[in-house]
């Protein structure tokens, strides 16, 4: 159904240097989108503070990752555009063929449902071990560092939490930047980002571990850092896809629009 071509074992290192050049190409877009993402996980831990579920914030803040490709077409434009000789501006997103932006719909919807099946995962894991009992910010990391029930908490969150996180990277890999770059439906998309990883497991698995320390850095001030990490690792995603250069075989669906 999809044709991919072959990568080196070492390219991740690659797009991580094409992404950084290509954020410093465009760097008031490309960090503005990187602002734009880091106020709204500020936003959620504020709200989550006020209501007294301060112990919740990193469990949807792991989760709110699940979401970012679907946050990062606006950078896939960035390269998008750069790549057919114009000047990226900051809604070029909406310049899309409608067919291409309802496909990205499709599957932000199902990113959705990875980030809300994670949320009650969650919770559900909370109420568990915890027996229900809210505890405030200080008591909860306590409770998870030195209590045998916290610590089987924390792994068995952690082990979940990566489990699904890695299913959403498989899903989305490469979907996210073709959709945005080809008219293909999202069935399609996600196909070639799921061969990707069967093709190429050792790069693909880099791949994920150092988005995951990137963000992971990026979260630790505040989510400040990830104003940063998070364009240049949609930067980096784009080169990604590039190389791959995933293409529909005879027969694949295209969108129109």
């Amino acid at each position: 159904m999809v044709t991919l071509d072959s990568v080196r074992r070492d390219a991740p290192w690659a797009w991580l240097k094409a992404g950084f050049a290509d954020m410093m190409a465009s760097p008031v877009i490309s960090i503005g989108y990187g602002i734009a993402f880091t106020v709204t996980g500020l936003l959620i831990t504020a709200g989550l503070w006020s209501v007294g579920q301060a112990a919740m914030v990193p469990v949807l803040a792991g989760g709110f990752a699940l979401i970012a490709p679907a946050f990062a077409v606006g950078i896939y434009r960035i390269n998008h555009v750069r790549e057919s000789g114009q000047t990226p501006r900051l809604l070029d997103f909406w310049s899309l063929p409608p067919g291409r932006i309802g496909q990205l719909a499709l599957l932000s919807v199902l990113l959705l449902v990875f980030f809300l099946t994670w949320a009650r995962l969650a919770q559900f894991l909370y109420a568990a071990f915890t027996v229900g009992n809210t505890m405030p910010p200080g008591q909860f990391l306590q409770f998870v560092l030195t209590d045998p029930t916290g610590l089987a908490l924390l792994v068995v969150g952690t082990l979940i939490g990566a489990a699904l996180a890695f299913v959403t990277f498989a899903v989305s890999a490469l979907a996210f930047p073709m959709l945005t770059d080809q008219d293909v439906d999202a069935v399609t998309a996600v196909v070639a980002s799921v061969k990707s990883v069967l093709a190429k497991p050792f790069v693909m698995i880099t791949w994920a571990w150092l988005i995951a320390f990137f963000v992971a850095v990026g979260s630790v001030v505040f989510f400040i850092g990830l104003a940063i990490a998070f364009p240049w690792l949609a930067h980096a995603s784009w080169h990604a896809y590039k190389d791959f250069n995933p293409r529909p075989e005879p027969g694949a669906s295209a969108v129109n629009g």
